[in-house]
């Protein structure tokens, strides 16, 4: 999201790697848990970092991984992580 201070129009940031990462511009008014000041000097927009590093841990999306899922994880260097 660094780019959105070159680039105004940037609305998205995403990363590929060993595991994946995301975050988007959001504004205020549409973030619930947001309890910071709304002065009318500030930006109403904040970055949304999603985290979703650990997304389907304890199995929780084992019902739609298939078996070229499986074939990939069992060949990997840390089969049964980063998944």
């Amino acid at each position: 999201m660094a780019c959105a201070y070159k680039d105004p129009a940037t609305a998205v940031g995403l990363i590929l790697g060993t595991g994946t990462n995301a975050c988007y511009i959001e504004n205020l008014d549409k973030v619930g848990t947001w309890n910071g000041d709304l002065d009318d000097d500030e930006p109403r927009q904040v970055i949304i970092n999603m985290e979703w590093g650990a997304f389907g841990d304890n199995g929780r999306l084992n019902l739609i991984r298939t078996k070229y899922d499986e074939e990939v994880d069992l060949s990997s260097i840390n089969p049964g992580k980063q998944m």
